[in-house]
C-alpha cells in the first residue's frame, strides 16, 4: 500500500548517517523504500539483520543499506547502539531522541532495593507526599512541602538533632517511596510526583558544586541516592509518562555523573561501609547502563575495591570488623540483598562475597539472653526481632538465641572468638531450672581496623546476667554533633584503661594495632584475652578475662609503659544500680537494683598511692536517651601497672566478705570467702598475658 510523503521526508532520505544506531530487523520485517512522494514496501528481510540509522522521522525510522535509503516502521525497530555512550554523544539531538527510543524498549535488570518497605507502608507514605507531608524515617519523621517546585532542599529543611534526617532526605527516601507505591498500584500520579522531586533535587544540585553541597553529596547518602535514582528510572521508562527525550537525557547525565564522582579516589571512602556502598553503587551503574563508555572500567574499579573492602572489614570466619554488633546485623541486610540482586541479574561478585554467609552464625553468639546487642561501637540497645536478618529459617542456632530458645536449634558452644573483634563467654543456653534471659553473657571487643564506627573502646568488656545489665557500654547516642555524641566516643565513656586525661591513638599507623587473640575453655575456667597499644607514646594494654562459668570472673589488666604515668581503669554499670556495701578506701565496692540484683567489684592488687572512686556517668540504649547511672574508677601510677578485679553478680544477699590472692608455681590463685561461709578458688596464669 502506498502512502504520500512530505517533501521535508524526501529531503531527509537524502542526508548521510550521522548517528551511532543500527536498526536490528527480526526476519520476515518489511522494509519501505521511497517511490516518487509515496512509501511502498521494498522486501522482507529473510534473517536478522542490521542497518545503520540515519533518523527517525513520524512512524519510521530512516535506515542506509550500503547506498540505499529505506524505512522500516519504528515498532519494528530494536535499537543497537554500535559506539558507547558519552555525556557528550547523549547530548547530541539526534542520539537524544534515539536514545529516547532505546530506553523505552530496553529490558530491564532487576533494580537493587535498599529500603525495605511493605506495599502497604509504601501507599500510606506516597500518599503523604502526595499532599505535601513527606516521610522521612528518622524523628521527627516528616517534612512539610508545600510546592515541591518552589522547594529549597536546604532553608526549608529544619534543623534537627539527628543527621540521619537529611542524610536520609538527600537519599530520596521520598522517590523510593513513590516508586514502590507506583509499581505496586499503577497509580501514575506517583511516578508523576516522583519525577517532579527529581528535577527539582538536580537543578538545586548540580555535580559541578559537589565540594560545596557536602550533606547532599555524602558519601554513603550518594551511593544510596543511585540505588532509589535506579529504581525509579527503571519504572519511569515504562510509564506512560516517558515521552520527552530531554528527561531521557537528563537522567543519564544524573547517573553518568554520579558513576564520575563515585569512581573518583578524592570522594572515595576506604575501609569504611560507606566505600562499600560506593562500590555497590558503582557496579549498579556499570551493569545497568553498559552503553557508558566507561561502564566496564566502573565495573572493574567497583569490583576490586570491593574486594579490598570486603578483606578489611570482613574476618574470614564472617565476623564485621567496623567495630559494631549492630553493623554486623546492618551490613548482612545489605549484602545478602546485594548477592540476590546480582544472582537474579547474572552479575559478578568477588569471591570474598561467599564470607556473607557465615555472618549469621557469628551473630548468634553476639545476641545476649535479652536478644539484644552488646552496644559497642555505633550499636543501639533495642530487643532485636526473631527476624533480624533475611531467611532466618536457614540459620536454626541464632534462631534460637533471637527466641529466647523457643525455636531452633540450641548451639554448642559456649566461648567464641569472633574474628580479632570480639571474645564472648555465656555460662548456657539452656538450665533446667533457670530462664533463658537470666544466663550469665560476657562480651569483649578489640580491634582498630579503620575508623568506621569506631569508638574509644579496645579492650573494653559488657556483661550481662540475672536478666540485667550490671557492666555495660555508653553506646552511639545518635549520629549529631550535640557534645553528647562527642562525650560517648571518647575513651572515659567505655569499660578500660587509659592514661588521664588523654584519649586513645587513632592515627592511621596504629590500625591493627588491637585486637583479640584467644579464646579458650579450659575446665571449669574461660579464659579471653587481647591486646591494644592505642593508648599510645609506647604503651601496652593486655587484658584477660577469667570467668569460672557461673557469676564471678576476674579482669587482669597489664599495662607496660616506658614512662611513669597515672592510668585509670573504669568500669561503667548499668542504670538502676546503687551503692548499697563496701568501700572505695577498702576498693571493694557493692551496687544493689531494686529486685536485690547485685554486682561486687574488689581490686585485688595495687602499688602503693592506688585509689578507687565513684563517679557520674551517662548511658544511651536507645538514640537521644542520657540515662544517668554510676562508674566504678580505679587509679594507678607507675610504668608496670597490674589491675586484677574481681567481679562477682549475686541475687540472694550473699557478697564476698574475704578474699586472698598468692601465687605457687607460676599459677595465680584468688580465693574469696562469702558471708554464708562458702569458699571459692579461682586459679589462672597472669604470666600467659
Amino acid at each position: 500500500m502506498e502512502r504520500s510523503i512530505s517533501k521535508h521526508l524526501v529531503a531527509q532520505l537524502t542526508t548521510r548517517a550521522h548517528s551511532d544506531w543500527n536498526a536490528r530487523l527480526a526476519p520476515g520485517t518489511m522494509v519501505y523504500q521511497l517511490k516518487g512522494k509515496a512509501v511502498v514496501p521494498y522486501e522482507r528481510t529473510s534473517e536478522t539483520t542490521e542497518y545503520r540509522i540515519i533518523r527517525p522521522f513520524g512512524r519510521y525510522t530512516i535506515v542506509r543499506s550500503r547506498s540505499r535509503q529505506l524505512l522500516v516502521l519504528t515498532s519494528m525497530v530494536e535499537f543497537v547502539l554500535v559506539r558507547p555512550l558519552t555525556r557528550a554523544r547523549a547530548a547530541n539531538g539526534l542520539n537524544r531522541v534515539l536514545l529516547h527510543d532505546y530506553m523505552r524498549q530496553k529490558g530491564a535488570l532487576i533494580p537493587f532495593t535498599y529500603e525495605r518497605l511493605t506495599d502497604e507502608q509504601a501507599i500510606m507514605f506516597a500518599d503523604r507526599a502526595l499532599v505535601g507531608d513527606w516521610y522521612i524515617p528518622t524523628a521527627p519523621h516528616h517534612l512539610r512541602v508545600e510546592a515541591i517546585e518552589r522547594f529549597d532542599w536546604e532553608r526549608d529543611v529544619p534543623d534537627v538533632d539527628s543527621k540521619s534526617f537529611r542524610f536520609q532526605l538527600h537519599y530520596w527516601t521520598t522517590v523510593n517511596q513513590l516508586t514502590r507505591a507506583y509499581r505496586t498500584t499503577g497509580r501514575i500520579d506517583y511516578i508523576a510526583y516522583a519525577e517532579r522531586i527529581v528535577r527539582s533535587w538536580t537543578r538545586q544540585y548540580p555535580m559541578s558544586q559537589v565540594s560545596r553541597n557536602r550533606v547532599a553529596y555524602d558519601g554513603h547518602g550518594t551511593a544510596v541516592r543511585v540505588f532509589h535514582l535506579i529504581g525509579f528510572w527503571d519504572a519511569f521508562r515504562q510509564s506512560a509518562l516517558h515521552h520527552d527525550s530531554h528527561m531521557t537525557e537528563h537522567v543519564l547525565n544524573v547517573v553518568h555523573d554520579h558513576a564520575v564522582l563515585l569512581a573518583s579516589p578524592s570522594f572515595y571512602r576506604v575501609r569504611h561501609n560507606h566505600g562499600l556502598f560506593q562500590d555497590m553503587a558503582l557496579l549498579v551503574i556499570a551493569e545497568t547502563f553498559p552503553e557508558f563508555e566507561a561502564s566496564a572500567d566502573w565495573g572493574r574499579v567497583a569490583r576490586d575495591r570491593l574486594d579490598e573492602q570486603l578483606k578489611a572489614s570482613l574476618a574470614d570466619d564472617g565476623t564485621h570488623l567496623e567495630h559494631s554488633p549492630g553493623y554486623h546485623v546492618y551490613v548482612y541486610h545489605t549484602l545478602a540483598r546485594f548477592t540476590e540482586w546480582a544472582e537474579s541479574n547474572g552479575v559478578g561478585l568477588p569471591r570474598r562475597f561467599a564470607l556473607i554467609r557465615r555472618m549469621p552464625d557469628r551473630l548468634t553468639y553476639m545476641v545476649k539472653p535479652n536478644r539484644t546487642l552488646p552496644i559497642f561501637g555505633d550499636t543501639s540497645g533495642q530487643i532485636r526481632p526473631f527476624d533480624a536478618i533475611p531467611g532466618i529459617g536457614h540459620y536454626p542456632e541464632l534462631a534460637y538465641a533471637l527466641s529466647g530458645g523457643t525455636v531452633g536449634d540450641q548451639p554448642s558452644e559456649l566461648v567464641q572468638k569472633l574474628g580479632t573483634q570480639y571474645a564472648v563467654m555465656r555460662e548456657y543456653w539452656a538450665h533446667p531450672k533457670r530462664p533463658f534471659s537470666d544466663a550469665t553473657h560476657i562480651m569483649m571487643t578489640a580491634g582498630y581496623n579503620g575508623y568506621a564506627h569506631k569508638h574509644a573502646d579496645d579492650l573494653s568488656i559488657e556483661l550481662y546476667g540475672l536478666g540485667r545489665d550490671f557492666i555495660v557500654e555508653t553506646g552511639r547516642y545518635g549520629y549529631t554533633d550535640r557534645e553528647e555524641r562527642a562525650r560517648a566516643l571518647r575513651v572515659a565513656a567505655h569499660n578500660t584503661v587509659h592514661r588521664l586525661g588523654e584519649e586513645l591513638d587513632f592515627s592511621v599507623e596504629q590500625i591493627g594495632q588491637s585486637g583479640i587473640l584467644s579464646v579458650e575453655s579450659s575446665g571449669r575456667m574461660a579464659i579471653a584475652h587481647g591486646i591494644s597499644r592505642l593508648i599510645g607514646k609506647g604503651v601496652t594494654h593486655e587484658r584477660s578475662v577469667v570467668y569460672d562459668k557461673a557469676r564471678t570472673l576476674l579482669v587482669h589488666d597489664r599495662i607496660t609503659s616506658p614512662n611513669p604515668d597515672l592510668f585509670v581503669q573504669r568500669f561503667h554499670l548499668g542504670v538502676g544500680l546503687d551503692l548499697v556495701g563496701g568501700s572505695t578506701e577498702a576498693r571493694d565496692v557493692l551496687f544493689r537494683d531494686v529486685n536485690g540484683r547485685s554486682i561486687q567489684l574488689v581490686q585485688l592488687m595495687g602499688a602503693e598511692g592506688a585509689y578507687m572512686d565513684i563517679e557520674a556517668s551517662h548511658v544511651a540504649s536507645r538514640d537521644f536517651e542520657w540515662k544517668p547511672r554510676k562508674q566504678v574508677v580505679s587509679f594507678e601510677y607507675g610504668t608496670d601497672i597490674r589491675y586484677l578485679t574481681l567481679i562477682r553478680l549475686d541475687r540472694t544477699d550473699n557478697p564476698i566478705v574475704e578474699t586472698k590472692l598468692e601465687r605457687r608455681d607460676e599459677i595465680d590463685i584468688v580465693t574469696y570467702w562469702l558471708s554464708s561461709g562458702t569458699k571459692h578458688v579461682i586459679r589462672f596464669s597472669s604470666e600467659n598475658n
